[in-house]
């Protein structure tokens, strides 16, 4: 190997070998975010929109959060292959990797809460409050996690219920609504409650990830029960919905907030259908990946995979020169934004293999582990 050919696998910041499903799955993760966010902030929905318009809305469609969720799987089975060295080690390799987490968690806050005055509902702003709460959560069982995932279910779709109730009842509630951020409670509404990956429920997503990696090593006889399970909760809660549809129930504020699949009401049949789609997805990639691990697109992949924070705001970046800046690029309908997405996605998938290969780690991840260890 010489200096201008990094190996497309290598290591984690941990020691063990990195593993090419988790590379290859945010990699292909980071086009549904691109796409998403490009469409969000491209076009108005139309009053009478098409099927590709509606599918994409990033409010109601179906696929919106699935693939910033998947992420956020990924990211909890990478907290445990980080941490789980020191899980089982002393109070020292603990204290040694909450700190790595925290400063991780702090690095990513602080770039996500300045970002998101140019581009509003950042990810990484919340991906920086994951991290922290995973000091806490990486030494837990199985089943501890498990509650936390559901409790913090339980209560985003028992606060969007009350102010929904409240609303109805003439009381409008606009302390939910954090933005700008002027206070203290203005930062933590937005963390946990409001605005568009909170804590609750997004720690569900979280805690099946640290769950997930902890059982990577039987991965082969676990993932058909696993991920049979996922299609069944999807089928049946759309079964239950389309039911619902079709009658009068929803038209009570509070029976919608408990089943309404639209992504700001947060039901908890919205935050199981969105934890069943990303954890299917990660199986169905992963298991992909290592089957065709020694294919050059699956080895593209996986390059790019590990410079998806290079990557991610390097789409913000090209978004600002082409559309806000230079002008060069005027969209104004959901195919004009689906297609510059995915010019995007290619080109940043090769630049990123290439880069990985000549360079090593990208510009953005260099001094996230340099400051997060």
């Amino acid at each position: 190997m010489t200096r201008f050919d990094r190996p497309a696998a290598g290591t984690t910041s941990a020691g063990p070998p990195r593993l090419i499903g988790l590379d290859v799955t945010r990699a292909i993760a980071l086009i549904g975010v691109v796409v998403m966010n490009y469409v969000g902030t491209m076009y108005e929905i139309e009053f009478d929109p098409s099927f590709l318009e509606r599918v994409l809305d990033p409010y109601t469609g179906v696929l919106s959060t699935r693939f910033a969720a998947t992420f956020v799987v990924v990211a909890g089975i990478s907290i445990t292959l980080l941490t789980e060295r020191a899980r089982r080690g002393d109070a020292s390799d603990r204290r040694d990797a909450r700190l790595r987490l925290a400063r991780r968690g702090l690095l990513l806050l602080l770039i996500g809460y300045f970002l998101d005055f140019h581009w509003p509902g950042t990810i990484l702003f919340f991906y920086g409050a994951y991290f922290l709460l995973a000091t806490l959560l990486f030494t837990l069982s199985d089943r501890w996690l498990a509650v936390i995932g559901v409790g913090s279910a339980v209560i985003a779709t028992t606060v969007r219920t009350v102010l929904n109730w409240r609303l109805d009842n003439g009381q409008y509630d606009d302390w939910i609504n954090s933005a700008p951020i002027e206070s203290l409670q203005d930062l933590l509404v937005r963390t946990f409650l409001d605005y568009t990956h909170p804590v609750f429920p997004w720690l569900a997503y979280l805690c099946a990830g640290i769950v997930m990696g902890r059982h990577l090593p039987t991965f082969a006889q676990w993932r058909g029960r696993v991920a049979a399970l996922c299609v069944g909760v999807v089928v049946g809660v759309y079964v239950a919905s389309t039911v619902l549809d079709a009658g009068d129930a929803r038209e009570n504020s509070v029976v919608w907030s408990l089943t309404s699949m639209q992504t700001f009401e947060r039901s908890l049949p919205f935050t199981a259908t969105t934890l069943a789609v990303a954890v299917l997805a990660t199986i169905l990639i992963v298991s992909l990946a290592e089957r065709f691990a020694a294919s050059p697109i699956v080895v593209a992949f996986q390059r790019a995979g590990q410079l998806t924070l290079s990557l991610y705001l390097m789409h913000v970046l090209v978004y600002y020169v082409f559309v806000e800046w230079t002008g060069w690029v005027s969209l104004s309908s959901v195919i004009a934004a689906l297609v510059f997405a995915l010019v995007f996605w290619v080109v940043a998938i090769a630049i990123g293999s290439w880069w990985h290969h000549r360079v090593g780690r990208g510009p953005a991840e260099v001094v996230y582990r340099a400051f997060g260890g």
